[in-house]
């Protein structure tokens, strides 16, 4: 029998990154490109939920806080999160060749 999913919450600050990726897709691509890399946003959360713990610690977040934030690769973007009780939290959701030291502090900056 599968272990239940985790319950799971997308926070400020991964709504702020899926508004702007989904802006830069559907300006330069298209709304089709778009509808397919919510679905595997989506899925891949669903595997995040159900394997918590199968996403690693990325390089620039390692000892941040002490955290425990793990990713796990969503075609070309990354999920970041951290998994507290029996709850997923989604921190960001950004394409995995930006730069994620600058990307958070212009999301810092915005929350402000």
């Amino acid at each position: 029998m599968a272990a239940p999913l985790l319950n799971y919450r997308i926070l400020p600050t991964a709504r702020i990154c899926i508004d702007e990726l989904r802006s830069y897709v559907v300006r330069t691509l298209a709304w089709e490109t778009w509808r397919q890399t919510s679905a595997q946003l989506q899925e891949t959360i669903t595997q995040i939920r159900q394997f918590p713990a199968s996403g690693h610690a990325p390089a620039e977040l390692e000892g941040f806080l002490e955290g425990g934030f793990r990713q796990a690769l969503s075609g070309k973007n990354r999920i970041i999160y951290q998994v507290r009780d029996n709850t997923v939290f989604v921190h960001l959701v950004v394409d995995a060749r930006r730069d994620l030291p600058s990307l958070l502090e212009r999301i810092v900056v915005r929350l402000m």
